[in-house]
């Protein structure tokens, strides 16, 4: 949520201000998430984030940048940043709320197809999910450090707040269309 409130903050401050001081994303990064992208779009204006149909395809997407306040910049890194850490794969805290949510053995297959996942949609042209592959691969290699109760299930309302993280992680990760 503080990652959402600092794109909204700094995505508003950005509309009244010189843009030639602020750091410019390029168009690519933007539409790398619904979530960041549509608070970004909703808040200033419209088509924004639209690449025009002469420049499809060509390395002239590669330049075109938006000029964002500094605050709306760290909100977007951290949005993506934390909807990965969400991801169910080893260690990081998407896999200690699917091991707590499912067990460690269903943990261990659901982390599995995200890890295969990430190394499809990476291999499909997408180099955040091919960097976090490779990320994984190198550093989630480490055992799983018992939980201090793996017997008793989460309440209902645990679940709810889980399943709404999921969602938010995957809505901030799926790319902009």
């Amino acid at each position: 949520l503080g990652s959402i409130a600092a794109i909204v903050v700094g995505t508003q401050l950005s509309i009244g201000a010189d843009p030639t001081n602020f750091p410019a994303l390029p168009l690519e990064i933007l539409r790398q998430s619904s979530l960041g992208g549509g608070i970004i779009e909703s808040i200033l204006g419209s088509g924004i984030l639209s690449v025009p149909d002469a420049a499809r395809g060509s390395q002239a997407v590669a330049a075109m940048t938006i000029p964002l306040h500094p605050v709306a910049v760290a909100g977007y890194i951290s949005l993506v940043v934390n909807a990965l850490s969400m991801l169910p794969i080893g260690t990081t805290d998407g896999g200690r709320v699917a091991m707590a949510l499912f067990g460690r053995q269903s943990k261990q297959a659901i982390g599995g197809l995200a890890f295969l996942s990430i190394l499809f949609f990476g291999v499909q042209g997408s180099d955040l999910f091919l960097f976090y592959f490779a990320f994984c691969l190198a550093f989630q290699k480490g055992n799983e450090i018992p939980c201090r109760n793996e017997v008793d299930t989460p309440d209902f309302s645990r679940v709810i707040v889980a399943t709404g993280a999921y969602f938010v992680a995957l809505l901030a990760l799926i790319p902009f269309q």
